[in-house]
Parts: C-alpha cells; sequence; structure tokens
C-alpha cells in the first residue's frame, strides 16, 4: 500500500537542471510527494505514526529510471554461470567456471553462461566449441557475449542446432568457421538463435521468479522504474501481470513489444502504447535493425577497421524492415528500434519520416534504442523529428576497447552524444541495457560525466555533462521517454514518491568515483523497498 514518510537533513535534487531554491527535506503522503522544500516545511506534515528519516546530509535524487534493459534476462542470469570479464580474467577461467556447474549437473543437460567480453580476456579471443568441449564435454553449453548479439555453443550444442561445416550462414548472422571450414563454435546475431532455440524455455513461474530476484537487483542500485526491451511471448507477459496483479511487481515496468511476435494480436485486440497503470504499461512496439559494434555485426555506413570485409549486418531486409515499423506506426504504437551503428540509425530516420509523413501524428516519441554511432546529419534530423534516443549510457565504460579497435576514434566523436543532445533540447533517455552492462545506475551517471572507460581512458570528453544533467537524463528523461513525465521523473508535489537516497552528499564526490556511491535506501510509493544493509 502507497506509505507516509518524512526525509529531513538532506540535499535534495529534484531531477530539475536549475533547482528554484536548495531543498532539504521531502514530505510523503499517501504514496505522493506533499512537499519539498526546508525542513521546518516538511516536517509540517508529520503525524502520529509516521516515519521521519533524518538524511544525515545523504543526497535524494527521484528513483532512478533505467529506459532501456532486460529484468526477465537479469534475472535468469542470476542463476546461469557468470562469464563476465571481470571478475574472469581469461578463457581459463570461464572454462573452470563451466566445469564446476557441470559437476553440479546431470550429463546431457543445457549450461548457459554469459557475460564475455572477448576484447578483455587475456587471449584476445573469442573462446572456441573446443574450450567448451573442455569444461563439459557431456553437457549442451552456449557461452553468451556481454552484448547478447553473439554466443559460443560447444559441439554438442552445434549438434542440436544442426550446425555442421555444410550449414549455410542464415540470413542476418554468420557461423564463424576455421581454415577447414569447420564451425568454431562461435556463432553470431540469428545464428546463435538457432542454439538458443534449443534451450529449454522457462515457465511463467520460472520467469516470475526470475523478476523478483531482477527487481531485487535494481531496487538495490536505486532503480524504480525500468523498460523490459522485449516482450515476445505470453509466458512473459503473463509472469508481468500475475506479478502486478499481486503487488508482488518490484519496479514499475514498461513493456516493449516485440513487433514479429506481438504486433498483430495487439491490433486485432486494439491495444496501443499506454495500456495499464502507473505500475505496468505497455510502451512501444520494437524491431531489430542490426547487431553490436563489440560482434562487428551493427550496421555501419563504412567497413569496420579490424575486419575491413563487412560494415555489419541487417537483421531483415531493410524494406521488410520498413514496413513493419510502418504499420506499427499505423496501428497507434509507439515505435523503437534497435539501432546502433550509423547506417542503421539513419535507416530507422527514414521510415520515421516517410510514417510521419504518411501519417502525421503530434507527439509520436518515436525511439532509438541505444543510438550509438553518430553523424552530425543525423543528430539533425533526431531533433528536427522529434525522437527519443535510448543511449547505453555505461558501453563507453565497459566496451570503450573494442569500440576503438573496431571503428577508431573518429568515428566515435557522436558516441553517446549526450553533452550534444542537452545542447540541442533532445531528450535522451539513460539506460543500462543489463545485463548486457550492471543495473548501477550510479556507473551509468559517472560514465556520462567523465566519458571513462573501466581503464580510465577518456573518449571525446566533449561530450561530457554535470552531474545535474546526468541525473536528469536517469530520471526524468527516462519518464518523458514512456509518457509518464507527468507523474514521476522530478521530485515535486503530486508525483509518484519514488525516491533513491545515496549514502553520501553527492556533490562532493569526485566524478571518477561517483559508480561506487551506494545506494542507501530506495523508497517506491512512499515505502522503503531496499534498504542497504548497515545503513541508518
Amino acid at each position: 500500500m502507497p506509505g507516509d514518510l518524512i526525509l529531513v537533513n538532506g540535499h535534495v535534487m529534484t531531477g530539475r537542471l536549475v533547482e528554484s531554491r536548495p531543498s532539504t527535506g521531502i514530505a510523503v503522503w499517501h504514496g505522493r510527494v506533499a512537499a519539498v522544500g526546508s525542513d521546518a516545511e516538511v516536517l509540517s506534515w508529520r503525524r502520529p505514526g509516521i516515519e521521519v528519516v533524518d538524511l544525515g546530509g545523504r543526497t535524494v535524487t527521484p528513483g532512478f529510471n533505467d529506459a532501456h534493459c532486460h529484468p526477465i534476462s537479469v534475472g535468469l542470469g542470476l542463476q546461469e554461470v557468470d562469464a563476465r570479464t571481470p571478475p574472469n580474467e581469461s578463457i581459463a577461467d570461464i572454462v573452470h567456471r563451466i566445469a564446476e556447474r557441470a559437476r553440479q549437473q546431470p550429463p546431457g543437460t543445457w549450461i548457459v553462461a554469459r557475460g564475455y567480453d572477448q576484447a578483455r580476456l587475456r587471449e584476445g579471443r573469442h573462446p572456441t566449441r573446443h574450450d567448451l568441449d573442455q569444461a563439459a564435454p557431456e553437457h549442451n553449453v552456449v557461452l553468451i557475449r556481454a552484448c547478447a548479439h553473439i554466443g559460443v555453443a560447444n559441439s554438442r550444442a552445434l549438434a542440436l542446432a544442426g550446425i555442421t561445416a555444410t550449414t549455410p550462414d542464415p540470413p542476418g548472422g554468420t557461423i564463424d568457421r576455421d581454415e577447414h571450414g569447420e564451425p568454431t563454435g562461435v556463432v553470431r546475431e540469428t545464428a546463435l538463435q538457432k542454439v538458443r532455440q534449443r534451450v529449454p524455455e522457462p515457465s511463467e513461474d520460472q520467469i516470475a521468479q526470475a523478476l523478483v530476484l531482477a527487481g531485487r537487483q535494481f531496487l538495490s542500485d536505486g532503480v524504480t522504474s525500468v523498460a523490459e526491451a522485449g516482450i515476445r511471448k505470453p509466458e512473459e507477459l503473463g509472469a508481468y501481470q500475475r506479478l502486478a496483479r499481486e503487488r508482488r511487481l518490484p519496479v514499475r515496468t514498461t513493456l516493449m513489444m516485440m513487433i514479429g511476435e506481438t504486433l498483430e494480436p495487439l491490433v486485432e485486440l486494439g491495444v496501443q502504447t499506454g495500456l495499464g497503470d502507473e505500475w505496468l504499461r505497455i510502451g512501444p512496439a520494437k524491431l531489430f535493425l542490426d547487431g553490436s559494434i563489440g560482434g562487428r555485426t551493427a550496421r555501419m555506413s563504412q567497413p569496420y577497421l579490424d575486419q575491413p570485409d563487412t560494415s555489419g549486418l541487417w537483421m531483415e531486409e531493410p524494406e521488410v524492415m520498413k514496413q513493419k515499423l510502418l504499420a506499427a506506426h499505423r496501428a497507434g504504437f509507439q515505435c523503437c528500434a534497435h539501432a546502433i551503428g550509423d547506417a542503421a540509425i539513419e535507416l530507422l530516420l527514414d521510415i520515421y519520416e516517410e510514417a510521419l509523413r504518411l501519417h502525421p501524428r503530434p507527439d509520436h516519441r518515436h525511439r532509438i534504442e541505444h543510438c550509438s554511432i553518430l553523424r552530425p546529419d543525423l543528430i539533425e534530423r533526431i531533433q528536427r523529428l522529434g525522437v527519443v534516443p535510448i543511449p547505453g549510457t555505461t558501453f563507453l565504460h565497459d566496451f570503450q576497447e573494442a569500440y576503438l579497435s573496431g571503428l577508431g576514434r573518429e568515428r566515435l566523436r557522436y558516441a553517446y552524444a549526450m553533452r550534444t543532445f542537452f545542447d540541442r533540447g533532445i531528450v535522451a533517455a539513460a539506460s543500462t541495457d543489463a545485463p548486457v552492462c550492471s543495473t548501477s545506475a550510479m556507473l551509468g551517471i559517472q560514465t556520462m560525466v567523465t566519458r571513462r572507460s573501466g581503464t580510465g581512458q577518456a573518449l571525446w570528453p566533449e561530450e561530457c555533462i554535470s552531474l545535474e544533467e546526468a541525473v536528469r537524463a536517469y530520471t526524468y528523461n527516462g519518464a518523458y521517454a514512456t509518457f509518464e513525465e507527468r507523474i514521476k521523473g522530478t521530485i515535486e508535489p503530486g508525483k509518484l514518491a519514488d525516491l533513491t537516497v545515496l549514502e553520501t552528499d553527492l556533490r562532493q564526490v569526485e566524478p571518477e568515483v561517483l559508480g561506487t556511491v551506494r545506494v542507501d535506501l530506495t523508497i517506491v510509493d512512499g515505502e522503503i523497498a531496499y534498504r542497504r544493509p548497515g545503513a541508518e
């Protein structure tokens, strides 16, 4: 049930770019912000039974809003083998973890591992099927790269997927091969899907359990709202609806509906973007246009430097993707598409421009998911069309080296160009794409403020933004991207009391270590939904 609460003696960052006056307290009444101001002002709302929290100089912000992530995958991933780099430093480390899991599972079952980045492994290469065979010769193994666009299958998994030396590359995907034409185990895009389709699907109960686990993780990072970046199956929608109905959904969620799997039945029922309530709602209709930079499958206008024979992949023929997005626009949906390379972004803007010419709609807020590699002409079109970029604001921290080796510094001038977005009045909503990156909003804020990788290398610091702008990108802008800025995203009377309390005064923290700042309290609907162990 919505709660009542008073916070005093703190530093309130309301989510506005310019504060009208310094505020130290917030009063919450029945799950809504009742007052923001001085301690004396908010204490006037004190009633018997209302808890008063002394912030002791800590910062409170609006609840963080992750505009593009995959909570189902986050929750399922918490039960999979952790193959991230770090903590794993080498292929041998990953092989060891998979071998440990193999000893715990019956032969013939599936082992799923997730999170490696070959650019950060000691060997500087992808693992192969031979590496995975060594780890678990009697199990079916698939190891998924951090981007989720590339994976490695062991020999048993390749056989189950029907992938052999004579198997042609599927449309929208590739099968890596050795000098003899044999599959190495590395499968990209739709070729990876051929393997993943053989993994037993989780039940609705298992998905619901995963969402609860993921929700706890998001809450511990101060995230109170998320956008689930791809509902494909009835079991997924069913799990979300069940948790919302039972009041067990941990964070407020907007659902992106995959066009290929869900658009037709939704249109037949008359469902459009916006159906739902403050906890669970139908969001944009989504399509994938291209792949990832780390996998060299993001569609670029020029070839990759280290793979000059490719400019990336289209997930389908451009005309096919165009017709699908036009149909979603005609049906009244907000539209979005995964578009990372500049060629993919250009195609998407062409489609949006045609859609709006054929079927004009005010305030459409069509989105570009990730919106990674931009050029000045594309930025101008984004501004003119009123399109909402959804940049992966932690990508430059986690994957900067892979970006540089594939594209070079000059082509990254406007990668995740937050300074340019703010200066042009473009509302860009911050996201993690978790589990591709961690669920930490503070790490995303650090990256926007510093533009530094995990090794400390800064990339085009001209695109750095202020702390206040970074907080707004992670709060108000996310609400704007889902048409919810009237009810959340800033701390002001009447809005939902979704709040994040950080362990210190954020303005006193050096920018390079913002990502280490811990969340002490996460408040949802006026109730403390997460309290860090040891925090007061």
